[in-house]
C-alpha cells in the first residue's frame, strides 16, 4: 500500500513537470523526505505525525485529494497499532504514565512540539535563530524536563513563542502547561505528610503579604517611600524658611553715630572763621546766616519744654532740641559744648558777657534768652549764628575786605642834555 501511494505521488509530480528540488522550496518539506515518501518508504520520516503532515501537505500541492491516501495508509497500520496497544494493556502502568501525573503532561506537551518541528522540517539551530531562544531551553521544553528551564514564568514565556512559531494553538499549549504546574504542586504537597507536629499553627498562617513579594520589590518599595518622604520634608522645610521673616540688621544713622558729645569737649568740626557774615536773612526772631533752604523731612516735633531758671547770670540760654542737628555753643569765650544733638534733649547755659550760638539746622533749635521765647531759630537747613549779650541779641555785621590794588610805578624822567 505503501508503494502504491508513493507511485501516485510520482505520477502527479511528473504529470506537471516539477522537480524535486522546486517542491522541497515550494513546501518547506526537505528534499529526501520527498524521495521517501514517492518511494513509499515512510520508516525515514520522524514519526508518525510528520509522516500524516508530510503526506497531507505534498498531496494538497500536487493537486491530490489526501484523504485516500490517508485512509489507505491507516490501513496499513491498523494490524500493528491493534497488537502494540493490546501489548501496551497488558503491561502494568509506570509511575510516569499515571494519570494526571506532572511529568507525563510535560513529556506529551514536549513530544507535540517536537513532532511540529519536525514536520514542518525545522532543526533546532533554525528555530533558535527565528525566536532567539537558546538551544538547551528548546531541548528541555520538547523533553519536558521542566528543571531545565530558567523559572515556570520564563519557562511559560518560552513556550508561549515557540507554539507560536509552530502554528500551534497557543491558549490550549499554555493550558496544558498550567495543569502540568498544578499536577506537580499537588504531587509535592502529597508527598509531604503532615504531622501534628509540623502541622502550621494559625500564628503561622497569617504571615505577612511581605512574604509573598520578591526581596527586590520589597527593597524597591522602600527606596521610593524614603525619596517621596525626602521630597516631602524638602518641600515644607523649604516653604517655611519661604514664610519666615528674614530678620535685617538696622544700620545705624549718621546722626546717631555722631550723637552730642559731652558738654565742655571739643569735637572734630572745624570753629567758625572769621570771615565777615552776609546780611542776616529770616523771621523776625531768628536772625543769622541763611543757606539754601529745603523742604524738611517729615519728622516728630517735640512738644515745648518748660524754661527752668539756670542761674542769676546776666545772660541766660536755654535751648530745647526739636530735630537732629549739629550746635556749638561758646560761653565767654569759652565752647561749653560742640556735637550732634538729637531731638527731646534741652541743654542750659549761663554767662556774664556774651553766650555764642553756633548751628546748622535752625529749624531744629528753640531758644529761650533770659526765659523769654525767641521760637525757633528758622527754615530748616538754615545756617545760624548769634550772640546774645546782657544788651540783647546781636547780629554779626559783615565786614568788606578790601581787595589788594596795584601801585604805579614811578617812570623815570628825562633830562634834557647840553647841546655842544
Amino acid at each position: 500500500m505503501s508503494e502504491k501511494i508513493g507511485q501516485e505521488l510520482h505520477r502527479a509530480r511528473h504529470g506537471q513537470h516539477i522537480s524535486l528540488e522546486q517542491a522541497a522550496e515550494e513546501t518547506h518539506i526537505r528534499l529526501h523526505y520527498l524521495e521517501a515518501m514517492e518511494m513509499g518508504d515512510f520508516s525515514q520520516l520522524p514519526s508518525e505525525a510528520h509522516v500524516r503532515g508530510f503526506l497531507r501537505s505534498y498531496a494538497e500541492y500536487l493537486g491530490i485529494d489526501s484523504q485516500p491516501l490517508l485512509s489507505g495508509l491507516d490501513e496499513q497500520e491498523q494490524t500493528p497499532l491493534e497488537a502494540e496497544s493490546d501489548s501496551q494493556d497488558e503491561r502494568t502502568p509506570t509511575v510516569a504514565e499515571t494519570p494526571g501525573n506532572s511529568i507525563l503532561i510535560f513529556k506529551d506537551l514536549g513530544e507535540d512540539l517536537k513532532q511540529q518541528r519536525e514536520m514542518l522540517g525545522f532543526s533546532l539551530e533554525e528555530v533558535e535563530r527565528n525566536i532567539h531562544i537558546r538551544k538547551h531551553y528548546l531541548e528541555a521544553l520538547e523533553a519536558g524536563n521542566l528543571d531545565g528551564l530558567p523559572s515556570p514564568v520564563q519557562g511559560r514565556g518560552m513556550l508561549k513563542n515557540y507554539a507560536s512559531f509552530l502554528g500551534l494553538d497557543t491558549e490550549l499549549i499554555l493550558l496544558r502547561f498550567a495543569d502540568g504546574l498544578q499536577t506537580q504542586l499537588t504531587e509535592k504537597r502529597a508527598a509531604q505528610p503532615i504531622s501534628p507536629d509540623t502541622r502550621p499553627s494559625r500564628r503561622r498562617t497569617n504571615l505577612p503579604l511581605l512574604r509573598s513579594f520578591p526581596g527586590d520589590w520589597i527593597l524597591g518599595a522602600i527606596l521610593i517611600v524614603a525619596v517621596v518622604g525626602f521630597t516631602i520634608w524638602g518641600t515644607i522645610r523649604i516653604t517655611s524658611l519661604q514664610a519666615a521673616p528674614i530678620p535685617i540688621e538696622t544700620v545705624p544713622s549718621i546722626a546717631e553715630a555722631l550723637q552730642a558729645t559731652p558738654e565742655g569737649s571739643l569735637s572734630e568740626i572745624p570753629p567758625p572763621t572769621e570771615t565777615p557774615l552776609p546780611e542776616p536773612a529770616g523771621t523776625e526772631n531768628s536772625p543769622g546766616l541763611e543757606s539754601n533752604p529745603v523742604a524738611p523731612p517729615p519728622e516728630e516735633v517735640i512738644p515745648e519744654t518748660p524754661v527752668p531758671t539756670v542761674s542769676d547770670a546776666p545772660v541766660q540760654v536755654y535751648v530745647s532740641v526739636l530735630r537732629r542737628a549739629w550746635m556749638r555753643v561758646t560761653v565767654d569765650g569759652n565752647i561749653e559744648f560742640e556735637g550732634r544733638v538729637v531731638p527731646g534733649s534741652a541743654f542750659s547755659f549761663a554767662g556774664e558777657f556774651q553766650i555764642e550760638l553756633f548751628t546748622g539746622n535752625a529749624a531744629a533749635l528753640q531758644v529761650y534768652f533770659n526765659e523769654t521765647d525767641l521760637g525757633v531759630l528758622g527754615v530748616y537747613g538754615e545756617v545760624v549764628y548769634e550772640v546774645f549779650t546782657p544788651q540783647g541779641v546781636l547780629l554779626p555785621t559783615p565786614t568788606i575786605t578790601p581787595a589788594p590794588t596795584s601801585t604805579p610805578l614811578a617812570s623815570p624822567t628825562l633830562q634834557p642834555t647840553d647841546t655842544p
